[in-house]
């Protein structure tokens, strides 16, 4: 433990509000923004409520804490933490026999059980702030990987690489994609959708929430300046939610 970073914690409860996309109506629900205090912030919380042990003594006991809390689970054994909870061990998974051998069991995870106490701290906390969760795509860069330049200049027939966050392109095919828009001559893009060119589904070679990775086998026409569209439904992991949602690149794109 590195005791040069032992110092109090204090904080306000935060929520974030996500949509519920598994219903048809407007409900949502809330996720706490969790902030962790190491054992470092509670030593120096018990130093402001104590002087009866200096640092060092603290710092080598919840040492000893640790290990001999390990050794304990380590022989499957449920460990009540301070009478605020319970460490057990348990088992997750299916089993295909009816009478399996050890062998069969699914490897042992921890479960925690919270004491009726440490539930009654935590309902005292005060939510202080409540935000929209961020969904839409989010573009950080675009780099053509012939060139390797990220100056919003792509090459056609040429692969590019899209990276930033929530980007994967996921749901029904007819609606969502990766889109140019061609500008004009005041660098509007134009709105009529039957306009745009969409890049077609084979040419992707990552597809990510993090990266698209495609070739731009498209029309594109050299010289000209498109707007980028990302329109998905991609959720959490695999999942497509019901919503598609739309992201216009504010920065525009130069064919070369």
């Amino acid at each position: 433990m590195n005791t040069s970073k032992i110092s109090p914690l204090g904080g306000t409860v935060n929520v974030t509000i996500h949509k519920n996309y598994l219903t048809q109506d407007d409900s949502s629900y809330a996720k706490v923004q969790r902030t962790t205090a190491g054992m470092n912030n509670v030593i120096a919380t018990i130093l402001t409520k104590s002087k009866l042990f200096d640092e060092a003594t603290l710092v080598a006991s919840v040492l000893l804490f640790k290990e001999s809390i390990l050794d304990l689970l380590s022989q499957g054994i449920a460990v009540n933490l301070f009478e605020l909870g319970t460490l057990y061990p348990n088992v997750q998974g299916g089993i295909k026999s009816l009478n399996p051998d050890t062998t069969e069991i699914p490897s042992l995870t921890l479960g925690f059980s919270p004491s009726k106490e440490a539930l009654s701290a935590v309902s005292k906390a005060e939510i202080a702030n409540t935000q929209q969760e961020e969904s839409l795509p989010v573009i950080s860069t675009i780099e053509d990987l012939s060139t390797h330049k990220t100056d919003f200049t792509v090459t056609v027939n040429m692969p590019i690489r899209i990276k930033g966050r929530r980007v994967k392109i996921a749901g029904d095919q007819s609606q969502v994609g990766l889109f140019f828009a061609k500008n004009d001559e005041n660098g509007f893009y134009d709105k009529d959708e039957s306009t745009w060119i969409k890049v077609k589904e084979e040419n992707f070679f990552k597809n990510t929430s993090t990266f698209l990775e495609v070739i731009l086998k498209e029309d594109l026409i050299p010289g000209q300046k498109y707007t980028l569209i990302i329109r998905t439904a991609a959720g959490r992991g695999n999942f497509v939610n019901k919503t598609i949602r739309t992201l216009v690149f504010d920065k525009a794109i130069t064919v070369m």
